[in-house]
């Protein structure tokens, strides 16, 4: 009779830092190409957002015939240049090109929060762009929203270009700089 008495169930402590060992090389491996993944999503989440946003700013000013204004925003609904939260679109009722959640009337909110790179809204001076209601065109702005990689994950550079006429454009960095410092 065997005095020895063995356990069916479970693993030993060698077999179980075998496989942990494993699996970090695993992740070691991956975890690189998942990141990469996950900043090209991002970045292209955004751009169809950012484009939908200024197609619709375009409908909603003819529609409801009256200007609407678009900025990208902070957290707390301040439009600015450089803001990475939230692209905004309302109708300013109070003329100062910021959204007053009291005042003004909210057609669409983006939350766009990016991880993998950063925007900037570059509209001469202005931190906004007003599409007029007569007309459904940005008259008197042009410029673009420009996406820019913060992680070594992201390659993704680009303007979303709107012109006076309304037009409204992607330009990819290989086709138009985007003159991001990477």
């Amino acid at each position: 009779m065997n005095s020895k008495i063995q356990n069916k169930y479970g693993f030993t402590l060698v077999e179980l830092i075998v496989t942990v060992s494993i699996m970090a090389i695993i992740m070691s491996i991956a975890m690189p190409y998942i990141l990469t993944h996950l900043a090209n999503m991002e970045a292209k989440r955004i751009r169809y957002s950012t484009v939908n946003t200024l197609t619709s700013a375009k409908a909603e000013s003819l529609i409801q015939r009256q200007n609407v204004v678009v900025c990208l925003s902070d957290s707390n609904g301040l439009c600015n240049k450089d803001s990475n939260k939230t692209l905004l679109l309302f109708i300013d009722k109070n003329d100062n090109n910021h959204f007053d959640a009291n005042v003004d009337v909210l057609i669409e909110e983006q939350r766009l929060n990016p991880k993998y790179g950063s925007l900037h809204l570059r509209a001469g001076q202005r931190h906004y762009v007003r599409f007029a209601g007569d007309s459904g065109k940005p008259r008197g702005f042009f410029g673009h929203i420009k996406y820019c990689p913060r992680s070594i994950y992201s390659k993704a550079m680009y303007q979303i270009s709107f012109n006076q006429s309304g037009i409204i454009k992607y330009k990819p960095n290989s086709e138009h700089p985007t003159d991001c410092s990477a």
